[in-house]
């Protein structure tokens, strides 16, 4: 029996046994696809649910109209209705009481006043208010906490009668940071627009000054002129302290480093000075000038010594002073590229 099934090949298969073949393999394939199907079918409708549910997100921005003014923002981002959005947190966001400042110029930190609950909140919908000030909360320093962990909760189903909540329900963490906003410090840019109007300000300033002269010179009472008087320099000391503070609070600008002069010259002199011209012996040897360098030098030939007339002088010749000179101690000096002699007269 065992020689027979080791005998048996491929070929001694039926037809019926390949028709048999080939139904298994193909409810098999259909399995399979159904299987497939069925998980695609479900992928494509969770995805679709989760496009179709509210999405509630919690976050801060600056305010449009005032940028140093900061906004916490609750916005429905979904395609369908938010219900019943609450807050959580771990530590509620603080804001400084502003109104009740102290003599110190010290503030209460009281948490921000938020809504127990927000009702409804339709698509593309916010509920929007104003936190804080960036400006003062910089003033305030390490006094106030800066990061906060929270998040909303919400449903897709508005509140029954019978049940406490209804539809499913939702959660959507939150971290506001005002770390992560952009600094402070701004740089504000002028235009000639500006400038104009700051002009017509200060224009308008002296016009009220001079209105203001105008009508308490016109006052003849002595203590009417005083308290005026008073009240003016009352005006210009306070101006002048805030004006002080305002400068006294900017960095100061770092000075700028010396330049560099050479260290051979004066600070004083920074030009180059002209050598002094050369002084050349009167019995120097004479220098060789090539041919090609230019005009060759001549030596100076001193004249002849004048001889001393005994008898008279005619009177179209000078007369000399009868002064005594020494050749030896005549000079030749080099000016303007050609030599001059020069003697000393007694």
């Amino acid at each position: 029996m065992e020689t027979d099934l080791r005998a048996l090949s491929v070929t001694d298969v039926s037809a019926h046994g390949w028709i048999a073949l080939a139904a298994w393999v193909a409810v098999m394939v259909l399995v399979a696809a159904l299987v497939y199907a069925w998980r695609a079918y479900q992928r494509a409708r969770a995805h679709a649910e989760e496009l179709m549910q509210p999405n509630v997100s919690m976050f801060m921005e600056p305010a449009a109209h005032d940028w140093h003014l900061v906004e916490l923002v609750v916005r429905n981002f979904g395609q369908t209705p938010a219900y019943g959005i609450r807050f959580e947190w771990a530590h509620p966001p603080t804001v400084g009481k502003y109104e009740n400042v102290y003599e110190d110029r010290y503030v209460d930190i009281v948490p921000l006043n938020l809504p127990a609950e927000i009702p409804y909140l339709a698509p593309s919908q916010e509920f929007r208010i104003v936190w804080d000030s960036a400006l003062d909360r910089r003033e305030l320093g390490e006094t106030i906490a800066s990061r906060f962990d929270g998040a909303v909760t919400y449903s897709d189903q508005p509140t029954t009668k019978g049940s406490k909540r209804a539809g499913r329900q939702f959660r959507s963490a939150a971290v506001l940071d005002w770390a992560t906003l952009h600094p402070v410090e701004r740089l504000e840019l002028l235009t000639t627009h500006d400038l104009a109007r700051q002009e017509k300000q200060k224009l308008e300033l002296l016009r009220n000054l001079l209105t203001y002269y105008h009508y308490a010179a016109s006052e003849s009472r002595e203590e009417v002129l005083r308290s005026e008087i008073n009240r003016v320099r009352t005006a210009a000391d306070k101006m002048r302290e805030r004006l002080t503070t305002a400068q006294v609070k900017k960095p100061a600008a770092e000075p700028a480093p010396p330049r560099e002069t050479p260290r051979d010259i004066p600070r004083e002199v920074a030009r180059e000075v002209p050598p002094p011209p050369r002084e050349v012996p009167f019995n120097a040897p004479l220098r060789q000038v090539p041919f090609d360098t230019g005009p060759v030098e001549k030596p100076f030939i001193a004249p002849p010594r004048e001889a001393k007339f005994s008898g008279p002088v005619p009177k179209d010749v000078v007369q000399d002073n009868g002064a005594d000179y020494d050749d030896d101690e005549a000079h030749t000096q080099v000016i303007n590229g050609r030599p001059r002699h020069r003697r000393d007269l007694g």
